[in-house]
């Protein structure tokens, strides 16, 4: 499963974090963590992809750029 790091702008408190990982946590995401200004996590590409999982950030109000590796 390829890793992948989003950074998120705008995760301010406790509750930016939830709604973070609660657009992330779908089929096909392995270990997510989401913390302050990034989530990092593996995804199953034949369930879902990294255009998706940002798109489902921004669609939760928090805009993300995916990158493979670290920030």
């Amino acid at each position: 499963m390829p890793k992948l790091t989003l950074k998120i702008e705008n995760m301010m408190c406790e509750n930016c974090v939830a709604k973070v990982t609660a657009a992330l946590d779908v089929d096909g995401v392995k270990d997510l963590k989401v913390r302050e200004g990034r989530a990092t996590l593996s995804y199953d590409p034949a369930v879902t992809s990294e255009e998706e999982l940002v798109g489902r950030c921004v669609d939760a109000g928090y805009p993300a750029k995916a990158k493979k590796g670290l920030f």
